[in-house]
Formats: structure tokens, C-alpha cells, sequence
């Protein structure tokens, strides 16, 4: 279990350091802000989607390693899926 948890850190370390897809989209398509009030954490999403399909996906904001690391993997995850309902 010592390796996967590794893996998981050094994952989240590597999007915290480096986001991927960590600014704001122009010509975006929708637009959402999100809150928590208990940590502070704040990010704002952009999407592009074009024919049902979401073509691009970004976010910029600040919060936590794992807020940070899981919106970053979030946006690389749904770039090429149908836009959900």
C-alpha cells in the first residue's frame, strides 16, 4: 500500500506544482465559480463545448494541494466527452 500512496502524493504534488489547463479560456462556453466556506478554497471553471462535445477546460483559483490537483485533473478528464446533462 506504501507505493500507491506514494503515487497518489507524488500525483497530487505534480498538478499542485504544475496545474494543467490553470487559466482562463477565452470564447469559453459556460462559465461556473465554486466556494467553500469552511477551507476558503476558490476556483472558477471555464468550458468550450462545440456539437454536444466539450472541447476545452480550464479554471484558475486557489485552495488546497488536493482542491488544486483535483481540478486540474478534473479539466484534463473531461476535454473530448459529451457535455453532461
Amino acid at each position: 500500500m506504501s507505493e500507491l500512496r506514494e503515487l497518489y502524493q507524488a500525483t497530487i504534488l505534480d498538478h499542485n506544482k504544475s496545474p494543467r489547463n490553470f487559466r482562463q479560456l477565452a470564447g469559453f462556453s459556460g462559465h461556473a465559480e465554486g466556494r467553500n466556506p469552511f477551507c476558503g478554497d476558490v476556483f472558477n471553471i471555464w468550458v468550450e463545448v462545440k456539437d454536444g462535445v466539450v472541447t476545452d477546460v480550464s479554471f484558475l483559483g486557489q485552495g488546497c494541494a488536493i482542491s488544486k490537483a483535483s481540478a486540474s485533473r478534473c479539466c484534463r478528464r473531461r476535454r473530448g466527452r459529451s457535455r453532461p446533462a
